[in-house]
């Protein structure tokens, strides 16, 4: 999780933000970043549940058997923290943002996109320790990821880091804060009947036996940095070359009219901000003079149009509207 966040980091650094989320365009800093909003909550909900069943899979699944109760007591013991730290993250998450807009407006608010987001974060904190902590320390994991994830998006915002689908607070962060937490929280028992030995634990157990040893965690901290600099480094290369090259981000013309047609084929929603004839226009001309053949630039821009226009309709007592296509 931590190496695919730190991906993300670097990747929106070197891609920059979408248009108008924090410039105009002119490239004027805006006083205030444009919100760019989920344009299905639902969806974005169903998604969440089927990540969180998925989960089940890798983290008790990683136990890899069951043929033993000792096998199945550490599945079992990494199923119920995994949904305490899912619960926890959502939990912490979207009641401390509502706090924190009560703070600002004196209304009550609960924001849905940070629920689904605190509870992928406490499923990644939660992955790396999951079967060598105790249940009341997932969900101590859970209700801090939640936090950190609220810290590391409004964080992203202030950096003028663009951030689509807040993936760098979810898994860079999250990632980091699992391993970490895994360091801190670790006990002897737990981490013996997983892994056959008790050597190295928690540091806050260590502390407990007497010896403050600090292996476990230093071994932590080292991952944690291992993963910053090489992703960073192998994956800063990579998106160098592309963007350097022109091959990692679509033209101005075409995030305008947007991917769903320029690239899909088609409007997938009728929104207000459909892009306009013009829009559309200008896409099929500037791609007629990069070569494409005249035939199917004409076939594909009168089939834009009519994707994206409006259509005549009478309603039952004879009035005039105008509908999308795919309502007509």
């Amino acid at each position: 999780h931590m190496l695919g966040g730190v991906t993300a980091l670097v990747a929106a650094i070197i891609l920059g933000p979408r248009m108008g989320r924090f410039y105009d365009d002119e490239g004027n800093v805006l006083d205030e970043p444009q919100d760019i909003l989920p344009h299905s909550v639902t969806l974005q909900f169903l998604g969440t549940f089927a990540l969180w069943f998925g989960w089940y899979g890798f983290n008790p699944g990683s136990v890899l058997k069951i043929s033993s109760g000792d096998a199945g007591q550490v599945a079992a013991l990494a199923a119920v923290n995994t949904t305490l730290g899912a619960c926890a993250g959502a939990i912490s998450a979207m009641f401390t943002s509502t706090f924190i807009e009560h703070r600002k407006t004196a209304a009550f608010s609960y924001d849905p996109v940070y629920t689904c987001n605190g509870c992928l974060t406490g499923l990644v904190a939660i992955t790396a320790g999951c079967a060598t902590v105790e249940p009341w320390a997932a969900v101590v994991i859970g209700i801090i990821s939640g936090w950190l994830y609220l810290l590391a998006s409004n964080t992203l915002i202030k950096l003028r880091i663009d951030d689509a689908v807040d993936a760098i607070p979810v898994h860079m962060v999250g990632g980091a804060w699992g391993v970490i937490s895994t360091g801190l929280f670790t006990t002897g028992p737990l981490r013996k009947a997983a892994f056959g030995t008790d050597d190295h634990i928690g540091w806050f157990y260590e502390w407990g036996r007497g010896s403050g040893n600090f292996t476990l965690m230093g071994a932590q901290l080292i991952a944690v940095l291992f993963i910053i600099g090489w992703a960073g480094i192998v994956m800063g290369v990579y998106f160098f070359i592309l963007n350097y090259f022109g091959m990692f981000r679509i033209d101005k013309i075409e995030e305008i009219v947007g991917m769903d047609i320029s690239r899909h084929k088609g409007a997938a929603y009728n929104e207000k901000d459909t892009p306009t004839e013009e829009h559309i226009e200008e896409l099929m001309q500037s791609r007629h003079s990069k070569g494409s053949g005249s035939k199917h630039s004409s076939h594909r821009k009168t089939q834009l149009k009519e994707e994206t226009a409006p259509q005549q309709v009478h309603d039952d007592v004879g009035i005039s509207i105008e509908m999308p296509l795919e309502k007509a």
